[in-house]
């Protein structure tokens, strides 16, 4: 495993930089995420902050520039909570499909789409083949961490057992497992709208704010570690890393 590469944030470098940088390592990470409700232990720019970190990761091995996080997405069951923000697909779409044509025009060879909010897989699934059809000298990597690097066998939730687990090994500091008290309620729970009538709710998700686990889809979280998060996160890395050299070195 490669580590410690030579890699830098694209908005914080100058124009020099960036072309050096490509010159070397011509591979663009960015992460797309979003601002959603993800129980009251996890910040809720989780799935931006999981995809960043990932791909900051990845680009310490490979080496290669770090888009500024997407955080403007949309799709799933969360946006009746308060503190959630989807916009419509097509806006989102056509800013990816716009930015990863731009990319290649700068002169990279490779990107790596990271979403960490699973609904982008649908809009990928939409965008990218045409991407890869008109970029065919690339290579487009692009999918959740369940999908991005193939069939791996690892495991996805909403802010359960799963993203609780990468929270702790990615960005320790900014979970709190102690949030996870019951006998929560006031007006601040839900937007203007109130919570949504009983039809309106998935049924695998936590809609009653009293309880610990709120807003929450899968196993319990309290039952996470930073090395479960570890584990899968060089699982998925160790994929991409070889994808990536496999192509860059041919």
């Amino acid at each position: 495993m490669t580590v410690d590469a030579e890699y830098g944030r694209y908005e914080r470098m100058r124009p020099d930089e960036l072309s050096a940088m490509v010159a070397k390592s011509p591979v663009a990470y960015w992460p797309l995420g979003l601002l959603e409700h993800h129980g009251w232990h996890l910040p809720i720019g989780f799935d931006g902050l999981k995809a960043d970190g990932l791909c900051e990761r990845l680009a310490r091995r490979v080496g290669g520039i770090i888009l500024p996080t997407m955080w403007w997405g949309g799709g799933g069951g969360h946006h009746v909570f308060r503190w959630t923000h989807y916009q419509p697909e097509s806006a989102y779409a056509e800013i990816v499909t716009n930015t990863v044509g731009q990319l290649f025009d700068h002169g990279f060879r490779a990107i790596v789409l990271l979403a960490g909010h699973y609904p982008w897989q649908q809009t990928l699934d939409r965008i990218v083949p045409s991407l890869r059809a008109d970029n065919d000298q690339g290579l487009i990597l692009a999918g959740t961490e369940l999908t991005v690097g193939g069939d791996l066998g690892l495991s996805g939730d909403h802010a359960a057992l799963e993203e609780t687990s990468y929270g702790l090994a990615l960005f320790p500091d900014l979970v709190d497992m102690k949030a996870m008290t019951s006998g929560r309620g006031g007006s601040d729970i839900w937007p203007k709208s109130g919570p949504p009538e009983k039809s309106e709710q998935h049924p695998a998700v936590e809609f009653d704010p009293a309880q610990p686990l709120f807003a929450q889809m899968g196993q319990d979280p309290r039952m996470g570690s930073g090395a479960r998060g570890t584990y899968s996160a060089n699982t998925l890395l160790d994929e991409l890393q070889q994808q990536l050299e496999q192509f860059l070195h041919r």
